[in-house]
């Protein structure tokens, strides 16, 4: 297979050409995910792909300003008080993170790779999304996509992720009915293609990737494929499911900090999430953010939920995939939008 080129009958992707400068794009409709044994999604979520909203109340308070010193000499002015540095054992390089900030596209420039790429041979297409104008290391993280569906479906999370410094690999499937197993092998075929792409001579990565650092996503059947993915590579620092599909699907031996991102109005995979996080032990970071009213796509595009679903799944792998603790505020705090929320972050990542 041509790397630019899906293997199998996957859909063909409209993406920039290979290696230009791109801004985050507008979110993709959602398309429906119908996952085996399950009802086609009905009805549309309102709100859908747009914009992310600031929550009220969440804006930063003011610092305050310094009172007149009674001195007769003119006072020397203190020194302004450097930003916040993120702990020594992280990869991040951002200003300090508020709640504007992580629930919309970052500060960094991203650039779109589809050429040149390795032909992994358990998944199909492939777009990479690299961060331009941050120093490396940098941490990664691949997503696979659901039953029946394109690559595109979850595409949005791609520059999303890379503007907040994550080097991010989508990937579609070699056949549109691929497995849950299937779809835990591509996902994990496409952490090999990140790791090429740390040695290929002249790519936009080569030494730039922290190999030890690596997360994988997963949306309906690509999440219960993720979950499987998870129980045999300890060695993740992070999973993200949206929406897994897996009736009575266990996974006891999960240790990897998995985050579970569902819709209370999901016909297809509604209910089950709650059921895989009770699954994972207990020593195992995990949280569940069940959206009200929520439908099956709405993990799909992290301008869902006015941005709660970008803010969670960011703060998630910036916590236990970069490194970067500034980002545990925002986990514990229960999301405005929730009609379940559970977690478990006693576990140090």
């Amino acid at each position: 297979m041509d790397a630019a080129t899906p293997n199998g009958a996957s859909q063909p992707m409209s993406t920039p050409a290979s290696q230009e400068p791109a801004t985050p794009p507008a979110a993709p409709a959602a398309p429906v995910d119908d996952t085996p044994s399950a009802p086609a999604a009905n009805g549309s979520e309102e709100g859908m792909g747009t914009a992310p909203v600031a929550l009220d109340g969440d804006t930063p308070a003011a610092s305050g300003s310094d009172g007149n010193m009674a001195s007769e000499a003119p006072p020397q002015q203190p020194e302004a008080a450097p930003p916040a540095a993120p702990p020594a054992d992280t990869l991040a390089r951002g200003d300090a993170p508020t709640i504007e900030s992580a629930s919309a596209p970052g500060s960094f420039g991203v650039t779109t790779v589809t050429t040149g790429l390795r032909d992994g041979p358990e998944y199909g297409s492939q777009t990479l999304f690299v961060p331009e104008g941050v120093e490396p290391p940098f941490a990664a993280v691949a997503i696979v996509p659901g039953f029946n569906t394109p690559e595109s479906s979850i595409a949005a999370w791609g520059p999303f992720l890379a503007s907040h410094g994550i080097v991010t690999l989508t990937i579609g499937t070699n056949a549109p009915g691929d497995s849950a197993d299937a779809r835990a092998r591509a996902v994990l075929d496409a952490l090999e293609t990140l790791e090429a792409e740390n040695t290929r001579e002249g790519g936009p990565l080569e030494g730039d990737l922290a190999l030890d650092r690596l997360a994988i996503m997963g949306w309906s059947l690509g999440g219960g494929g993720v979950l499987s993915a998870a129980s045999s590579t300890p060695s993740l620092k992070a999973a993200i499911t949206m929406a897994a599909f897996g009736p009575g699907a266990q996974f006891p031996n999960d240790q990897v900090p998995t985050l579970f991102l569902a819709g209370s109005a999901d016909p297809n995979a509604g209910g089950q999430s709650q059921g895989m996080f009770q699954s994972l032990p207990d020593t195992t970071p995990k949280m569940l953010f069940e959206v009200q009213g929520g439908p099956h796509e709405i993990g799909n595009n992290p301008a869902n939920a006015n941005g709660e679903i970008g803010r969670y799944g960011l703060s998630w792998l910036e916590v236990f995939l970069v490194g970067d603790d500034r980002y545990r505020q925002f986990l514990e705090q229960a999301p405005t939008q929730a009609s379940d929320f559970r977690e478990n972050l006693t576990t140090s990542p």
